[in-house]
Formats: C-alpha cells, structure tokens, sequence
C-alpha cells in the first residue's frame, strides 16, 4: 500500500486499510486480512502494525516538517493477492479525495465496522 500511496502516517494507513476491509466485508462476509483491529471511543487502531514497520528496512519513518512524519515504502513494489491489491487500490483511490476526518468517519460509521473487531468472520 505504501508503495501506490506514497509516504503515510500510520493513522492515514490504517483507514485505508480498514476501509478495503469493509469494502471486501461487504461483498464477501468475509476478513480480508487476519489484522487485529482493537476499538476505542470514535476511533481504532491496528495491533502489531508498528513492529513491522520498525523491525523491516524497507520502511522509512520520515519526520515531520510541518504537521505530523510519516511512513514510506523504499523497495519495490510487493506481491500481494490480486484480490487484496483490488481493495486496497480502492480504498487508496477513496482516501485520496478525504481529508484525516472524513476518512475516519467514513471507517467509524461504516455500517460493518464493529465487524472488524470480531474474530468469528473467517479472513479470505
């Protein structure tokens, strides 16, 4: 993802993330991802996201100028599924019109997005 989406900051990417889960949640009633999602109030975020990024030399943390840093990808692009490359290529496409807020509302009120917390729906 971050190699399509460019540099991100770790809440911007798991929006995204979430929201080509729902996507696919929608059509499939199915995870995409064998993520763990944990929920506060109004807000989520993804468990063990971080350690990769630390851990992989592949990734980047950029400091911020202005604002907040972010992540970048620096190697070639990865293979993934194709089905998981559809959905994520949406929900980049999607976030890229939205502004940090929107993209969260959009996750947040989502009509499936207590799924994302449940551990029964099966990961395709």
């Amino acid at each position: 993802m971050l190699s399509k989406a460019g540099c991100l900051h770790p809440f911007r990417a798991s929006r995204i993330i979430a929201l080509a889960e729902l996507r696919y949640i929608e059509e499939t009633n199915e995870r995409l991802t064998n993520l763990i999602y944990v929920e506060g109030p109004g807000a989520f975020y993804v468990e063990g996201l971080k350690e990769p990024v630390e851990e992989d030399p592949c990734f980047k943390r950029r400091k911020p100028e202005k604002g907040h840093g972010c992540i970048e990808y620096l190697c070639s692009e990865p293979s993934i599924r194709e089905n998981l490359r559809r959905y994520l290529d949406q929900a980049i496409m999607v976030a890229s019109q939205l502004d940090d807020r929107a993209l969260n509302e959009m996750v947040v009120k989502h009509p499936l997005y207590k799924k994302l917390f449940s551990r029964t729906i099966m990961s395709g």
